[in-house]
């Protein structure tokens, strides 16, 4: 295998992400906020910096200071931060979040002028993607052109050279006129991964169909992946592989107090098991750990966690015995 620069680059969304610092109550009973950095993208980078490794970002901010407090706190966390432009008459998004567990935690977009969605073509050949290991590339940046062109054209680069491709399926449904042009999208993206990430509505969203997950991933496989990881929330996820049978891999147990970055938490754990030679099974069942730890926090990229907290809440939990063939 090729020495690579950066074990992640990952590429899309970033945006200052407000809080509710009132849990259980509506949005409009929430009296103050906090602010942190999410953006599913951002958060894995955060992710899988904060467990070891070397990861880099490609997203695009706007000139404002929300722009300086995501790049601040990248810096500030490690994450390779030299390849994101600033792109003048946009806005670095935003997210407002209200957190009503066990199962209400609403939030809303504000991504019209984005800066994020400005990435273009000429963004990603001044980016060193084939110096990473892994690319990571989500779908809500195909939403919207340029984006859409920069995503694609960054995944067909990286699954021709030595760089595998990750597409986190993403799906917003906001985001996007209507779901068959998300699935239309998207499986055009996926004709470039190696491995697809998402939950059951995202990859059912993918095959535009409302067919059982079992179906909707033997779909999604023959769209170009060579392995499918789906997140199953509190029943911790599961392995498709083209060349092998399903495997369930089981979860941690915790109380949840905001189920959102939980997936992309998963995804940082999931690649650093990658990273580090793990069978895919157990690079999922870190990936249940990073997740299972960030639902009992309150935010997404502020909260990631460590190798050795991961370690720690494994050994309080039975380690790392993780799978059982479906």
């Amino acid at each position: 295998m090729p020495e690579h620069r950066f074990d992640l680059f990952a590429m899309g969304r970033s945006s200052i992400d407000l809080y509710a610092h009132q849990i259980g109550v509506p949005l409009a009973e929430v009296s103050s906020f906090d602010a942190y950095v999410g953006g599913c993208p951002t958060n894995i980078s955060v992710g899988a910096r904060r467990l070891g490794l070397r990861s880099a970002l490609l997203t695009a901010v706007g000139d404002d200071e929300v722009g300086d407090f995501v790049l601040t706190f990248l810096e500030r966390e490690g994450v390779e931060t030299r390849y994101i432009p600033h792109k003048p008459g946009h806005r670095t998004s935003a997210v407002i979040m209200s957190i009503q567990p066990p199962d209400k935690f609403p939030l809303t977009f504000y991504r019209e002028n984005c800066a994020d969605r400005e990435l273009t073509v000429n963004d990603v050949d001044q980016a060193p993607i084939s110096d990473a290991a892994i690319l990571v590339v989500s779908g809500t940046g195909l939403s919207h052109e340029p984006s859409r062109s920069a995503t694609m054209y960054a995944a067909a680069r990286a699954r021709a050279g030595s760089t595998t491709v990750i597409v986190d399926v993403d799906y917003r449904p906001d985001q996007w006129v209507d779901r068959t042009t998300f699935s239309s999208a998207m499986q055009s993206l996926l004709r470039h991964a190696n491995i697809a990430v998402g939950t059951e509505d995202e990859i059912t969203a993918a095959v535009d169909s409302a067919m059982p997950a079992d179906d909707a991933a033997a779909r999604v496989l023959t769209f170009g992946p060579d392995t499918l990881v789906l997140k199953c929330g509190k029943a911790g996820s599961r392995v498709y592989s083209k060349d092998g049978p399903r495997v369930d891999v089981r979860p941690f147990k915790v109380e949840v107090l905001n189920v959102l970055g939980a997936g992309d938490a998963f995804a940082s754990g999931f690649i650093y098991g990658l990273r580090n030679g793990f069978p895919l099974a157990r690079a999922a069942r870190v990936g249940n750990a990073t997740g299972a730890i960030v639902v009992t926090r309150h935010g997404c990229a502020n909260f990631m966690p460590t190798w050795p907290e991961v370690e720690t809440f494994v050994a309080e939990r039975g380690g790392w015995k993780w799978e059982s063939v479906a």
